[in-house]
């Protein structure tokens, strides 16, 4: 074991970056552990959505061409279960006690899924096909969000604990995603010509923020909300990322780097970056303080890491943890990496909360 031979004195003639280093902070760097392949047509399928269970041991994937919902093991990728639906599926999601997984499809319907064995325990049919798809927080909610018919958007609110129809809304165009705030109080929709805040328990619309008019053709794609439930980003079709503030309820940023589709938005854990990928091959990280930088042009703005990619990604999400990210593919793969951070920090508070959670238990055995 080598030793640092120099006195407290000493330290403080190396710069910064290195004392950050001393203290388990890195590079940022995401690093692919595992790639399975999800829709058996490989470059003529693709997969969708994929994320993982709420205790992050499971990863479930929707597939486009070959119509399955398969369950993969986190830690290594084998193949749980697979279930063979009638139609695309566009996207899936895990009730929040990890006791099902729910799928939405092209044939209109919403199908709820045992998770340890893949059986259909429930289905719910929709009047046109189903895109968006979120589970609320606290599990007592699940969403889904249709495509526009005749100039609605319907959106189903769900009871998870009967399966019964809390209520229905109407985005005003089709729906391709649904997040909700930590705290559940808001949840927003994404989806062609708006991004909408919506109040979860009284689903009253708060907010409506629309595409701008004068860009032709242009629609929104995706939303995710920042861990700390100020901002939300939203990804578009040709490229541009908007940024809203959900305190003032107002837009505050809009920019593109590539002008190509962003199909996916995730922010990291600790809210210091956004991830955006899609059409191209990369998975690219901004800063969060260089996206609310409006003293930064859109040129100005760095990119804070780029990871190439196989190929173009439909979809992708970080675990509770933070440390991992999977991402589903249009090659028919879905992917695992291990996401690690530049916080200096994070290993002396790990090691904290270990602590702790070791002195309960010994406290308990007393």
């Amino acid at each position: 074991m080598k030793r640092f031979l120099f006195s407290l004195p000493a330290i403080a003639l190396f710069p910064a970056f290195f004392l950050e280093s001393l203290h388990g902070g890195g590079n940022l760097a995401l690093n692919q552990v595992w790639s399975r392949l999800a829709d058996i047509h490989g470059e003529y399928g693709s997969v969708e959505s994929s994320e993982f269970s709420p205790n992050s041991e499971y990863i479930v994937s929707g597939t486009k061409f070959d119509y399955t919902v398969r369950l993969f093991r986190t830690s290594d990728g084998h193949q749980l279960w697979v279930k063979k639906l009638p139609s695309e599926i566009e996207r899936v999601a895990w009730t929040q006690d990890g006791r099902f997984v729910v799928a939405v499809s092209e044939d209109f319907m919403m199908r709820v899924l045992d998770a340890k064995t893949g059986d259909v325990v429930k289905e719910m049919l929709h009047e046109n096909g189903i895109d968006g798809l979120a589970s609320s927080n606290n599990g007592k909610y699940m969403v889904s969000g249709q495509e526009e018919n005749d100039d609605s958007g319907p959106i189903h609110v769900y009871s998870t604990d009967d399966w019964s129809l809390v209520r229905m809304l109407d985005h005003g165009d089709t729906v391709n995603e649904v997040d909700f705030t930590s705290d559940d109080k808001y949840f927003v929709t994404s989806g062609h010509k708006y991004v909408k805040v919506w109040e979860t328990e009284s689903g009253k619309l708060i907010r409506a923020f629309d595409i701008d008019p004068f860009f032709l053709n242009h629609q929104f794609i995706n939303v995710n909300i920042h861990p700390d439930d100020r901002w939300a980003a939203a990804g578009t079709n040709r490229g541009y990322i908007y940024l809203f503030d959900l305190e003032n309820m107002e837009r505050v940023r809009r920019v593109n780097k590539l002008g190509q589709k962003i199909e996916t938005v995730a922010w990291t854990l600790d809210g210091s970056y956004l991830a955006t990928a899609g059409h191209s091959d990369t998975i690219d990280f901004f800063a969060t303080k260089h996206l609310l930088d409006d003293s930064l042009n859109n040129d100005s703005i760095p990119f804070a890491l780029r990871v190439t990619v196989s190929d173009n990604l439909e979809y992708m999400e970080f675990n509770d943890y933070g440390s991992l990210l999977t991402t589903a593919h249009q090659d028919g793969t879905v992917q695992l990496w291990t996401y690690m951070s530049d916080d200096p920090g994070i290993n002396e508070r790990r090691h904290s909360e270990v602590k702790e959670i070791q002195a309960r238990e010994a406290a308990k055995r007393k």
